[in-house]
């Protein structure tokens, strides 16, 4: 018989006080080797793995997810030094809890009984194939038609990151799977040298409203490989990995400009210190992320960067330190910004809504005195430029307004 300890929610940064708990990996019941991810926690706007320190098997988990946590509460109870759990602490079939599932479950919202679902005849072969019941989907065509491209994602595992393969590059995502009924799909494209973990807090709250959301790397930053550097091989690269269904697009500084050339793949757009809109780009801040100078590029951005994602920024300015000084090049030289998103904006034909920080240092808020007519803008008091990061439940109200 092992000892049985409380595990305690570790301290993940140096500012950290409490967490959130994301996703419960490990189940009651189940043994665990050292190194081995038990849970993922939120903290400071940041998702971290929290590996087991020892050999154990977990009796049960004293927290939910979604849940704040004091930072050093008990959040587990884990028997260590290896032997079998006592049988009152064990769930009734442990060894079917244990057990892989063959395939991931699609996720879905279920018909009226005796409805015969909708689909194409390639939906249909496809979900022959892989076992797919397509009475559990819900189509993303004309009137919930079932396409090729749904029995794909619902093949996709269900908060999981993935990568999807393009003649442009292998792209990397983020996905949150919507809670509840599905109300529609969000896409979040981040800025010049983020990544898609900065939406960790957003994309959370967005899927609590029902959205389902997804997050890519652009190429050039965290998991993506793809050569693309120019701004037109960008919005290809990203267009070649959607899935076939309209999205609420959300697109924060460069990342706005790739989302004003996907607007006919567009519900909505809402544009994050929007890149595009005037010709000044903070070249200093520029130059010191291109020189991985980290710790002084992220005094212009106006909020604290926990030290695991500024030790992970550091990482892929490393990795991908040729590829983004073209990205910049193409993007900007001497202080001034080469592409516009003004008639792509004014041409679109669903809802364009522009935030802006009042005292941004790197993209200057008065940029929103050119926007087009058809563009609401909105000014937030503060100088960061990360009005997500800000501000998260207002940017999901925003979505909310279609």
């Amino acid at each position: 018989m092992g000892r049985v300890v409380d595990m305690p929610l570790p301290r993940l940064g140096e500012t950290m006080e409490e967490g959130r708990i994301g996703l419960i990996i490990k189940k009651p019941g189940q043994a665990f080797k050292r190194g081995e991810t038990l849970l993922e926690v939120e903290s400071d706007k940041t998702t971290v793995e929290v590996p087991a320190l020892q050999d154990g098997i977990l009796i049960e988990w004293l927290v939910d997810s979604d849940q704040m946590v004091p930072v050093e509460s008990a959040i587990a109870r884990i028997e260590i030094e290896g032997e079998a759990v006592a049988e009152a602490k064990l769930p009734a079939a442990p060894a079917a809890a244990a057990a892989p599932s063959a395939a991931p479950m699609p996720r879905f919202v279920p018909l009226a009984t005796g409805t015969r679902p909708r689909a194409s005849t390639a939906a249909r072969a496809a979900a022959r194939r892989k076992g797919i019941d397509l009475a559990t989907l819900q189509g993303s065509g004309r009137n919930g038609r079932v396409s090729r491209a749904d029995i794909d994602a619902a093949l996709r595992p269900s908060r999981a990151t993935y990568h999807v393969e393009t003649p442009h590059g292998r792209i990397f995502f983020r996905e949150w799977p919507a809670q509840g009924q599905q109300r529609g799909s969000v896409l979040l494209l981040h800025g010049l040298f983020a990544d898609s973990q900065s939406f960790t807090t957003l994309g959370r709250k967005l899927a609590s409203r029902g959205y389902r959301v997804y997050a890519p790397d652009l190429p050039g930053h965290g998991e993506t490989i793809s050569s693309a550097a120019t701004l037109a091989d960008m919005v290809q690269a990203i267009a070649a990995s959607l899935p076939a269904v309209k999205f609420h697009l959300l697109g924060h500084s460069y990342g706005a400009l790739v989302a004003a050339r996907l607007a006919d793949r567009a519900l909505s757009l809402t544009l994050l210190s929007p890149a595009g809109c005037g010709e000044e780009v903070n070249s200093e801040f520029l130059g010191a992320m291109l020189g991985a100078r980290v710790e002084h590029a992220l005094t212009f951005l106006g909020e604290s960067v926990p030290p695991e994602a500024q030790a992970s920024l550091a990482v892929h300015l490393s990795a991908h330190g040729a590829q983004l000084k073209a990205i910049a090049e193409e993007f900007a030289a001497d202080g001034r910004q080469k592409h516009s998103l003004l008639a792509a904006i004014k041409a679109a034909s669903v809802p364009v809504r522009a935030v802006f920080m009042r005292d941004d240092a790197v993209i200057p808020a008065q940029h929103a005195l050119n926007l087009p007519f058809n563009v609401a803008s909105r000014i937030f008091p503060g100088s960061g430029h990360l009005p997500h990061w800000r501000a998260p439940d207002a940017m999901v109200d925003l979505i909310d307004q279609g």
